[in-house]
């Protein structure tokens, strides 16, 4: 009987194996940490026994058509392949199960890993003659091929998720990155400090009114210091935003395609896209993928470095910084503010309802053109209204938490 049950188990087991196929190995993050380690797993849902070619994605590289093959000798390929497979279909799972809504189409979707290649809305691809990019990852808009173009020519596409490939770069050629710790701690100090000068400016404008007897200087003299604090303290934070790169390594290097907070988070701009289209990046249509892909992470910090992937700086979900006009730009599109901000509504009117809300929010916003400080408020308590069990209630808790952010 004992020998049975041992034939019995070694058959499932080569059965289980023959069923999922090759295992591969993946990045995941250790639990209760952010740390990145490595993970042995097989892979769900693949229709081919050869390729990683699954029901619901496909993943190619570059501007191939066939999905990439087990055999494929280069095995970084390989790595980058299944991670992309395995953290997707733990993306498609999530939406499907918290939203009822995931990527299926008639075909599945395709992945490119290694794409250096520009988008182009007219023939998907631009020429090979043009500039390429490297480390960062891109959704693309579905499309087709302008009618006046030659039969020969035409085509038509869905959408795609493109991973970049690595490649390092000297810290001082990147443009500014902002706000770096140095920018966040003299933000932090400005409105105290420039409270307690403004205060002190009061009390001797009221001398000179009402008590001139008792004032110590000539009031001109108390104008020019009060406008000059306030100008000077404007001149150092503008200044220390120039100072990112004093905050990063020598060298800024990012492989997407390893990273699985990013996979996440381009997975999230497919499942916006019926209102969030994917042709713009602005800090309100990137901070509603930061804020799914943070959820999934279950990570205060997201993006975290991975040791011989990446040294890029982690997004913190419960960042305190107060709302400065500047964040409206797109230069602050890969900023954590308004990540931090959707996180604030999440702790404030509990997990489930700010769930689905923010969800529903991307119905409120328009792609291109949505403001943080008008728009993105005005969607947060619009759904509110709509949907909040104690909408008065809740209302008065957010615009408390919005009025700290300093709004």
């Amino acid at each position: 009987m004992k020998n049975i049950l041992y034939l019995f188990f070694f058959f499932y087991t080569l059965s289980a194996i023959a069923e999922n196929g090759p295992s591969f190995e993946i990045i995941v993050r250790k639990a209760g940490s952010s740390k990145a380690v490595t993970k042995e797993v097989y892979l769900e849902d693949l229709v081919s026994t050869d390729r990683f070619e699954g029901k619901f994605f496909r993943i190619v590289k570059g501007k191939n058509k066939e999905a990439i093959s087990f055999k494929e000798t280069d095995q970084k390929i390989i790595q980058k392949a299944a991670n992309v497979y395995y953290h997707l279909t733990l993306a498609r799972r999530f939406w499907l199960n918290q939203f009822g809504k995931s990527s299926d189409q008639k075909k599945s979707t395709t992945i490119r890993i290694e794409m250096s290649h520009q988008f182009d809305d007219q023939g998907q691809f631009a020429n090979d003659h043009y500039s390429t990019h490297f480390n960062n990852a891109v959704s693309i808009p579905a499309g087709k091929s302008p009618d006046w173009l030659p039969l020969e020519k035409q085509k038509s596409w869905e959408q795609e998720i493109w991973f970049r490939p690595m490649k390092k770069v000297e810290s001082k050629k990147l443009p500014g990155i902002g706000p770096n710790p140095l920018t966040q701690s003299l933000e932090a100090l400005e409105q105290p400090f420039l409270s307690y000068s403004r205060n002190r400016f009061n009390q001797s404008l009221f001398e000179h009114l009402f008590y001139p007897s008792y004032a110590g200087n000539p009031l001109w003299q108390d104008v020019v210091r009060y406008a000059g604090t306030i100008a000077l303290t404007k001149i150092i934070i503008e200044s220390s935003r120039h100072a990112d790169r004093l905050f990063m390594d020598k060298y800024y290097y990012l492989d997407t395609a390893m990273i699985p907070e990013i996979i996440y988070h381009e997975y999230a701009h497919l499942m916006l896209s019926d209102y969030l289209e994917l042709t713009h990046s602005t800090p309100v249509v990137e901070g509603m993928a930061d804020y799914f892909a943070a959820l999934m992470s279950e990570k205060n910090k997201v993006y975290n470095r991975v040791k011989g992937f990446s040294n890029a700086a982690p997004k913190n979900r419960q960042n305190k910084t107060r709302y400065q006009h500047w964040y409206e730009s797109n230069r602050f599109a890969t900023s954590d503010f308004v990540l931090a901000v959707l996180w604030d509504v999440r702790e404030t009117i509990g997990e489930k309802k700010a769930d689905k809300l923010i969800f529903n929010m991307r119905q409120n916003l328009r792609t291109g053109f949505s403001s943080i400080n008008g728009d993105l408020i005005d969607a947060v308590i619009r759904e509110c209204e709509n949907h909040c069990k104690e909408p008065m209630a809740d209302k008065l808790k957010l615009y408390e938490v919005f009025s700290q952010r300093g709004f």
